[in-house]
């Protein structure tokens, strides 16, 4: 029989490889993982028992973006057991693993972790490529818009594109500079209509912000059955 704390730790450290797979790249999981193993002699199954240490490397790793992979790896962990994810400024991975245990443990046996294979990932990929490509079509028209997509495809392929999200934010930015606060909205606002979620314009929120959060509800609501606008 599987034990509450290996079930969870398990859920942890997958929770971690979604969201450097789909903030960053396999790629990059692999050598984060080996920079763990080689340098740190932390294997992948102690990673769960071993997370102040690796949050401490994370930092040190992807410096200022470690704060929103830890963000992200937190609401992986979140959905997966249906709790209600709330930012905290002063809180660390550890803090936000260490509440969702509580949680758990307090809820059980009602709370179980949900699979991680996420059967409308690729889906979701698609619907994030459409909202891009028919947002700055209407922003700029449709032939402006394809001289816009041959500059994003320099750096970014469309096909590559939900695997190498922070490429695609600085292609954005080079490429429509001080109105790419605009488009990116527009990309959002598309997405969110296609996904049959509320959007809700936030000051200053960028459009990783709106693509993590809908992603996020759309988790829940697809495996959990519960309706989040």
């Amino acid at each position: 029989m599987t034990s509450h704390n290996d079930e969870f730790g398990a859920a942890v450290l997958e929770s971690m490889d979604e969201a450097i797979r789909s903030l960053l790249s396999q790629d990059v999981l692999d050598a984060f993982r080996s920079n763990l193993r080689d340098k740190r002699s932390i294997n992948s199954e102690e990673i769960p028992d071993q997370l102040p240490t690796v949050s401490i490397v994370l930092r040190k790793y992807f410096g200022p973006s470690a704060q929103t992979i830890e963000n992200t790896i937190a609401q992986r962990l979140y959905s997966k057991y249906g709790l209600e994810f709330q930012r905290n400024g002063d809180y660390h991975l550890t803090d936000y693993v260490e509440n969702a245990r509580n949680k758990v443990k307090s809820r059980r046996p009602k709370l179980e972790p949900i699979s991680t294979i996420l059967p409308f990932k690729e889906d979701f990929d698609g619907i994030l490529v459409e909202s891009v490509k028919e947002a700055i079509e209407e922003v700029l028209g449709k032939e402006p818009a394809k001289a816009a997509f041959r500059f994003l495809e320099r750096d970014v392929k469309f096909d590559n594109l939900p695997r190498h999200l922070p490429s695609f934010y600085v292609a954005l930015n080079k490429t429509f500079g001080k109105d790419h606060a605009t488009v990116e909205l527009a990309i959002a606002k598309k997405l969110y209509l296609k996904l049959s979620l509320d959007f809700t314009e936030t000051p200053n929120t960028e459009l990783s912000r709106y693509v993590e959060t809908a992603f996020i509800k759309v988790s829940q609501r697809d495996r959990l059955g519960i309706n989040i606008p």
